[in-house]
């Protein structure tokens, strides 16, 4: 029966293989950050949820509220004719 003990060229090339891993870990990283980084900054981030609002008339100041008591203009007429016909 024989016994293999690990052999010291074995433990060195282990210790040597580690900074590797390391540097291949760190590597793989920066790469990921970068794609990460990249698409925020084609996509963006997405905007933040808004309410919508229905719109039924001119807020107030509006200049269609200023002026909604006076009558229409030949041309403001005629603008609506065509748009109602």
């Amino acid at each position: 029966m024989t016994v293999i003990s690990p052999s010291k060229p074995h433990g060195a090339a282990g210790r040597q293989l580690a900074p590797v891993r390391i540097l291949a870990v760190r590597l793989i990283h920066g790469i990921y950050q970068a794609l990460c980084t990249s698409g925020w900054i084609l996509i963006g981030p997405m905007p933040p949820a808004e309410e919508v609002h229905v719109l039924d008339a001119p807020p107030s100041g509006h200049p269609e509220r200023l002026c909604a008591d006076r009558p229409l203009s030949p041309v403001e007429r005629a603008l609506e004719r065509q748009l109602t016909d």
